[in-house]
């Protein structure tokens, strides 16, 4: 007697929709199946067809323009005979897409019938890789921008420049391929290098296999500080003038840009210029993190720069310098992103309005920088948003720095409960960052990122108490071994 029972809708998604109605009977996808779309769609149809094995044609899958639907909106219907995916714009009519192929993946592309209606909670979903201390392949890059965009993250914060590398290409500037993006690794005594750039082809690759995933692409260019790479290939923008070198350390470096030297902000403007043309979606991120004061307050350019501009401290030239930086950004049409250092220093000067701040030190900065009008991204390395964190306090466990158990990604929330209605409506949402420094390879990477960037999806697409995504973790694995994934599999909180 068989008594095996088919897995309901709701047993296989996750993040988990918000609205779920189970029905009798299920479809079977096959490659004759057929796929339509009603325009905007059609590209849309194509990639379908691709991602799930069927093909263009009839209307055994159809796309339907439902104008009256939120932006990344959907509803998905599945019966015996045909599913329906009905949303107003390609971005909610994907995450219908991406619901399929998680109903597929797991279950031998044996769909439960249902109707799902389902949107996201926060605006900004987003994971950061820092491809400066170890520089990931695009192949590895596309495979984590498919596995984010299928789980409903919606934005890829590529961190390309720091104290041990430069890894954006710029005409004009030869020593920045010449000597910023390599370093010499101290650990052996022959004078190996390692780093490179990207090319200008591999980020072109990059950028649209993820416009492709409906995910924007936000390139960081580091300042002030963490810029030792920088000045090893252009001593003449340090404060000092070197010998620099690219570091093959890590920590927080005291050589910083020279604030006074007005041929720092000429390089910068024209940087951000080329940056801006090499990435086409909306945003930059300018950096502003960890950035010491100590060369400035040696510095007679820095000094007689704070005199011109009438600062008092020289903690006000970093938000001098942010300002100068911003404006670049604007000239060229973009919108700019700091880490909440940008805040230090600007109580008499002000930032741009519209400069994001992203809160890493804990949830203080986007807190202080809501409450000024500043839109925030929460990335509190406090509760579970960074995932270069052990999962567990273990000598066993690979990691750096702190702890970030399951527990804690599964219980965060990007509104800090002490938030007005007015603060928190300038919460964008929040973002995972994956620093590398003791990362040394890609299953590492995915070992580090999952089922973290799974919970944190949950988190900014439907909120969930703890107890119930922590339910949910021989899923995530399922998923991660459907996906070629290495993931944690402990439990302990």
């Amino acid at each position: 007697m068989n008594t095996h029972q088919s897995p309901r809708a709701l047993d296989l998604l996750f993040p988990t929709p918000l609205h779920i109605e189970e029905r009798e009977g299920s479809y079977r996808l096959h490659h004759t199946t057929t796929i339509a779309a009603s325009p905007p769609f059609e590209t849309l149809a194509d990639t379908a067809a691709q991602l799930l094995g069927c093909k263009r044609g009839g209307e055994d899958i159809l796309f339907k323009h439902e104008p009256n639907l939120e932006d990344e909106e959907y509803r998905l219907t599945i019966s015996k005979v045909q599913i329906v995916v009905a949303a107003a714009t390609v971005r909610g009519a994907f995450h219908g897409l991406s619901a399929v192929r998680k109903l597929a993946l797991l279950n031998d592309n044996i769909l439960p019938a249902c109707k799902v209606s389902d949107k996201p909670a926060f605006v900004w979903r987003g994971f950061m890789l820092d491809c400066v201390r170890h520089f990931f392949s695009v192949d590895f890059i596309i495979k984590l921008i498919d596995v984010a965009s299928l789980f409903g993250m919606n934005r890829f914060h590529w961190h390309l420049t720091d104290d041990q590398g430069w890894r954006i290409p710029i005409d004009g500037w030869p020593r920045l391929k010449e000597v910023a993006s390599k370093r010499t690794e101290l650990q052996y005594l022959d004078g190996r290098t390692y780093g490179r750039m990207y090319t200008k082809e591999e980020i072109a690759r990059v950028q649209q296999h993820a416009h492709s995933r409906q995910m924007l692409v936000i390139p960081e260019v580091e300042t002030p500080g963490h810029v030792s790479a920088l000045l090893a290939a252009y001593p003449e923008f340090g404060c000092s003038g070197g010998p620099y070198e690219v570091q093959d350390r890590w920590g927080i470096f005291d050589e910083v840009l020279c604030a006074g030297n007005d041929a720092v902000l000429d390089f910068f403007d024209d940087v951000i210029a080329q940056v801006a043309a090499l990435f086409s979606d909306p945003y930059i991120h300018i950096g502003g993190d960890e950035c010491p004061q100590a060369e400035w307050e040696r510095c007679p350019k820095c000094q007689e720069r704070m005199k011109k501009e009438g600062l008092s401290a020289e903690r006000q030239l970093q938000s001098w310098l942010t300002s100068k930086i911003s404006a670049m950004v604007h000239a060229r049409g973009k919108r700019p992103i700091g880490w909440d250092e940008v805040l230090d220093g600007t109580e008499e000067m002000g930032l741009p309005q519209d400069l994001i701040v992203q809160s890493w030190q804990g949830v203080r900065g986007g807190i202080e920088a809501s409450r000024r009008g500043h839109q925030v991204i929460m990335s509190p390395n406090t509760q579970g948003c960074y995932f270069d964190y052990r999962h567990l306090d273990s000598a066993e466990e690979m990691g750096n720095l702190g702890v970030s158990t399951l527990h804690q990604v599964a219980s965060f929330t990007p509104i800090p409960a002490d938030l007005d209605e007015d603060a928190k409506r300038m919460v964008l949402g929040a973002q995972g960052n994956l620093w590398t420094e003791r990362v040394l390879s890609s299953r590492q990477a995915e070992y580090l990122l999952f089922p973290r960037l799974f919970l944190l999806a949950q988190q900014l697409w439907n909120p969930q108490g703890p107890e119930k995504n922590l339910a949910k973790l021989d899923l995530l694995e399922r998923y991660c071994a459907h996906l070629d994934l290495s993931c944690y599999r402990g439990r302990s909180k």
